[in-house]
């Protein structure tokens, strides 16, 4: 087995914490325990055994996240250390060397590294930015052929922030549905739209798909590590099996917040939350972009705490971000991780203040640095 070194995170563990201004995070500004836990809630905390728990998940817990879909139970849900495990159970309990597995770039692309080490054949469908990052099916239709298992969509997406119409999200499940593929959706940025209601999960539209989401990006409370795969039973069961090698169970601690944070009435005051916070910086990003039209653009994001922007500088996006961290103790993450030179993702769920002075030296860097 060959693994491919994963060039985003690597980026970010090794300089995010390292520089003044990290704009490089992709999730809402997290919570505090004591800003998201009532005085009881924080008492009741104190009190928890850490032992082991249900190896899936306990079952109050995966109850409470099959209610988050429609016609699912407990047995169709399996809890994870982050929706980063979710993935790789999602990769080994599915695919099989030889398969062919297409993936929609750009993309978080763990899912497309993991598989890639094991022998999948990944083929990828570009997302179109004049088509606001969403994809054209005929480009799918064109790459499936009879060893096609899976289509894997980010969803919201990363790095873009695009999301799919409903009608655009049923004919993606018609497409997997002629062919008897499996769908897998990651919507771990699910709940933070910008505009209109939440989208609808994939879990909703067709049999066999697979969703991984969890309590990062859109939640807010990324350090709980806290994920889960929802899909049909016997997937989930065979996620369970090989999750058994691996972490064996998530945290005692992070399952009590997690069932907390995932009640309707509290989950709803997380989303408001992240929405706000969003909505406030995409105002500060565009006025922004607007005021440096000449150097940079973008699309708008309709969801996620990211923006994926355009800048008009003959310099490559790695040696961008390098120099930036460099000279400007600012830390972006460079298009080039995502196949895509020429970009750079900033994040838009930090504190407004520490957006906004990281944009105005990152302006300044290249105008005198870079245009000079």
């Amino acid at each position: 087995m060959k693994i491919e070194e994963f060039s985003l995170e690597r980026i970010q563990s090794l300089y995010e914490n390292v520089v003044e201004y990290n704009l490089s995070d992709s999730g809402v500004h997290p919570y505090s325990l004591r800003e998201l836990l009532s005085t009881q809630e924080q008492q009741q905390l104190l009190d928890i055994e850490l032992g082991y728990g249900w190896t899936n998940g306990a079952v109050e817990l995966r109850q409470t996240i099959s209610r988050l879909y429609q016609a699912r139970d407990e047995d169709n849900v399996i809890v994870t250390n982050g929706s980063a495990e979710a993935n790789f159970l999602m990769v080994m309990s599915v695919l099989e060397p030889g398969d062919e597995l297409i993936v929609f770039v750009p993309n978080y692309l763990q899912i497309w590294g993991w598989a890639r080490s094991l022998g999948v054949v990944v083929k990828e469908v570009v997302l179109r930015e004049e088509l606001d990052w969403t994809p054209d099916l005929e480009d799918l239709k064109k790459v499936i052929t009879a060893k096609t298992k899976m289509i894997t969509i980010c969803h919201p997406n990363n790095p873009t922030g695009s999301l799919l119409s409903r009608t655009a999200m049923d004919d993606l499940v018609q497409v997997a549905s002629d062919h008897g593929l499996y769908l897998h959706a990651d919507e771990v940025y699910k709940g933070s739209e910008l505009v209109g209601p939440e989208t609808p999960s994939f879990a909703d539209l067709y049999e066999k798909s697979i969703v991984t989401n969890g309590l990062s990006k859109a939640m807010a409370l990324p350090g709980l590590r806290l994920g889960w795969l929802t899909g049909p039973k016997e997937d989930i069961y065979k996620a369970w099996q090989r999750k058994d090698y691996t972490s064996i169970t998530t945290s005692a601690v992070s399952e009590f917040v997690a069932q907390i944070a995932l009640q309707p009435e509290c989950r709803a005051r997380i989303l408001n939350r992240s929405k706000r916070i969003l909505k406030e910086n995409l105002a500060l990003l565009s006025g922004w972009v607007e005021r440096n039209g000449n150097r940079f653009s973008f699309v708008p994001p309709k969801a996620g705490g990211m923006a994926f922007v355009r800048y008009a500088q003959p310099i490559n996006s790695t040696k961008l971000v390098h120099r930036l961290r460099e000279e400007r103790s600012i830390l972006l993450l460079p298009g080039d991780v995502y196949g895509l030179d020429g970009y750079f993702r900033v994040g838009i769920g930090a504190p407004a203040d520490h957006l906004e002075v990281g944009l105005e030296r990152l302006a300044e860097f290249v105008k005198t640095e870079i245009e000079d």
